[in-house]
């Protein structure tokens, strides 16, 4: 049996024996191929997931922690804003009782009072501008006239102290002898003082405010922040700055104080937000808190309490003796109290923590001029969906590539098969006419020529033969003319590995365009009084150490800043419109300037990776040449879409330049002609016209389209 099988499998043809072995090679291959690409592609997806996961939560710590900071560094401006403007009135105000008690004579005007038997108020005409009141007694005796007529003086410092602080919503006086100056543009607010209760059923001079002082001892006389309370004139809950008045022996006669409504500061707090992608998030995806040193809430969202572990009731809140006092500290959750103890300790705090099965990611930062703190809190529910969309879309990715690897290894395959089939028959056939030409010259018949007049297999043999030296002569020429092919290869391989060469060097230059421009120049300036402090026969001075120390901390912001710079990721998600304003409005906070952004683009603009990221960086460059040479805070960028390039201006008014000057070697230089050379190799242009003195207009162009963009990329 086994040699009847191995007789039959002789007996198969040459050509299916071959054919068949070239499917099974194929199929040998393809199938281990198949499973390893499909393991890579697995193997892929859960790198870039793992690796997504950990950079959008470093990311969501980072912007947290930095809102934190923000935020703490504005409320210490408004707050330091509200204490000088307050100060300031108490001052005036203790100046003008210490000359009333030594007798002085005062030539203001003695501000009409009307009483008002409904609350047995006296009140200035509703028409004044500013409100003055007096609920001291029912009767103006002539020292209560003397001092409405001192106080008036007052008027134009209210007013002007409203003014400074926008954000107030009053600025005014009590004195302890019943006298009420309140000055707002608030038309509710001024309504509601003419309508203040009887000093029978409550004195505003029993309100938080006034008892701030009166309740402490002489020794605490200072300006200070009052405990939220419910304001007389108000809706909502209410704190004040408020500032002592004192008369020449010290003793307090009243006090001055501005208004800020705790919903405005709520509101303040929760702007901003850069982890709240969707509007329409549930509550207590994010809250923000401002409280005390000591860790009772100031400013907070009403309807978070219960998440906090705290109740509150205001509705029996009337008049301004009712003090709101809720402190995290004694929260019902102990995980709040806990944290709240650590944040009390801490400058700057950031932990994760779980509040009724729900993870947040929290940041706070101290306040300086009040000790308080801003705590931030986000819920990682938004990380985890951006992560699992991020995780569909890849998985959805990864299965087309894969279901279009599987076509094409289909298509791949049948060609295959085509080309193994042919590739036989081309084999074989050649075997045929040997085998036939080798049987006549087994004959011994070497003398025949070889006829050329059959169309047969030996006809052809013949002919080949017979051919064989015209053939080697045109076999030689094909194979100088395919020298010449491989050589012309070759020079466009020497081309490709010059641009390969030119694009590294191009990005060298830039690197060390930038790192010349800001770290290196710090350094040098700090290795410059490093050397001074050296040489220098004197002991060395804080303040000499502390500026080496602040050019170092420079250096090293220049660094991050250096880094970020290198792979902004704002462009991997945004259009280049938006990336720019970003940028320059990233560039306005940080550097005090006045830069305006014209965004005329108002279509999506689909760009290559490299033309986005060389755009971002121009604009950088641009505006950093502003700050340093220009000597001006203020230019205009302008960015529009002229079919097919993309247009982007950046115009200032500052000293100017020599436009000749600018122009170095190609083997060396920085700044505006790299920034020229990166254009150019856009297919784009860079246009310069400055005149000295006039201010500078630079103008660069690119077609949006890019051939060969993704392949050079």
């Amino acid at each position: 049996m086994a040699v009847k099988k191995k007789t039959a499998f002789l007996k198969i043809p040459l050509s299916i024996k071959l054919f068949c072995s070239s499917v099974l090679s194929i199929l040998i291959f393809t199938i281990p191929l198949f499973f390893l690409v499909n393991q890579s592609l697995k193997d892929l997806g859960q790198f870039a997931d793992t690796a997504n996961t950990r950079q959008i939560k470093q990311m969501a710590n980072q912007y947290l922690a930095g809102m934190a900071r923000e935020k703490a560094r504005k409320y210490d401006e408004i707050f330091l804003h509200y204490q000088t403007s307050v100060t300031f009135l108490g001052m005036k105000a203790s100046e003008i009782y210490t000359r009333l008690a030594a007798g002085h004579a005062f030539h203001s005007m003695v501000p009409s009072m009307i009483y008002h038997p409904g609350n047995a108020i006296w009140y200035t005409p509703e028409s004044d501008p500013l409100i003055t009141a007096f609920w001291g007694d029912k009767t103006l005796s002539l020292p209560i006239v003397s001092e409405l007529q001192a106080l008036a003086e007052m008027d134009l410092y209210l007013v002007m102290a409203k003014k400074n602080c926008r954000r107030a919503m009053a600025a005014h006086i009590i004195t302890r002898t019943g006298i009420g100056k309140y000055y707002t543009l608030n038309p509710d607010m001024r309504n509601a003082c003419f309508n203040l209760p009887n000093p029978a059923d409550f004195d505003l001079r029993n309100g938080e405010p006034m008892t701030t002082f009166t309740q402490q001892s002489e020794a605490d006389y200072g300006f200070r922040w009052t405990r939220p309370y419910k304001d007389d004139v108000a809706p909502g809950l209410m704190m004040t700055g408020v500032a002592p008045i004192l008369d020449g022996n010290g003793r307090l006669k009243g006090v001055t104080g501005m208004d800020i409504p705790l919903a405005d500061m709520f509101q303040d707090l929760d702007k901003g937000h850069p982890l709240l992608s969707n509007p329409d998030a549930p509550p207590g995806d994010f809250f923000a808190l401002l409280m005390d040193s000591q860790g009772r809430l100031i400013s907070f969202p009403v309807a978070l309490l219960p998440l906090l572990g705290l109740d509150m009731d205001i509705s029996h809140f009337k008049y301004s003796d009712n003090i709101l006092s809720l402190n995290l500290t004694q929260s019902r959750q102990p995980v709040i109290e806990q944290i709240t103890r650590q944040i009390l300790n801490a400058t700057s705090y950031q932990d994760t923590l779980t509040i009724q099965d729900r993870s947040y990611i929290l940041a706070s930062h101290r306040l300086h001029q009040t000790n308080w703190h801003i705590v931030l809190a986000s819920s990682e529910n938004n990380l985890l969906d951006s992560i699992e969309q991020t995780r569909n879309v890849m998985d959805d990715n990864l299965s087309g590539i894969l279901k279009s690897f599987m076509i094409y290894a289909g298509i791949i395959f049948l060609v295959a098969l085509g080309c193994s089939y042919s590739g036989v028959r081309r084999f074989v056939r050649p075997l045929q006419h040997l085998t036939r030409l080798t049987r006549r010259i087994s004959k011994e018949v070497y003398s025949e020529k070889v006829p050329e007049n059959r169309n047969d297999e030996i006809g052809e043999l013949s002919r080949a033969f017979n051919e064989m030296t015209d053939r080697l002569q045109q076999s030689q020429q094909r194979e100088k003319k395919h020298i010449q092919e491989l050589s012309h290869q070759a020079d466009r391989l020497k081309q490709l590995n010059e641009y390969l060469v030119h694009s590294d060097e191009t990005e060298r230059k830039m690197m060390a365009s930038d790192l010349h421009d800001s770290v290196v120049q710090t350094l040098a300036m700090g290795i410059s009084r490093t050397k001074d402090l050296v040489e220098s026969d004197d002991p060395a001075r804080p303040d000499q150490i502390r500026a080496i120390q602040a050019i170092l901390e420079q250096a090293v912001r220049e660094i991050r800043t250096l880094i970020y710079k290198l792979s902004p990721p704002i462009l991997d998600d945004f259009d280049i419109d938006i990336a720019i304003g970003a940028l320059i409005e990233e560039i306005n906070a940080r550097e005090k300037t006045a830069y305006r952004y014209i965004n005329q683009v108002t279509d999506p603009i689909p760009l290559p990776h490299a033309l986005k990221v060389t755009l971002y960086r121009a604009v950088n460059e641009l505006l950093t040449n502003i700050r340093k040479h220009a000597r001006t805070p203020n230019a205009s960028i302008q960015l529009w879409f002229s079919d097919p390039d993309i247009c982007l201006q950046v115009k200032d008014a500052g000293a100017g330049m020599d436009v000749q000057a600018l122009k170095p070697s190609k083997d060396h230089g920085f700044g505006l002609y790299s920034l020229s050379e990166r254009i150019q190799n856009f297919g784009g242009t860079l246009t310069i016209t400055s005149t000295p003195g006039k201010g500078t207009k630079i103008l660069l162009t690119a077609p949006v389209n890019q051939r060969g963009s993704n392949i050079h990329e």
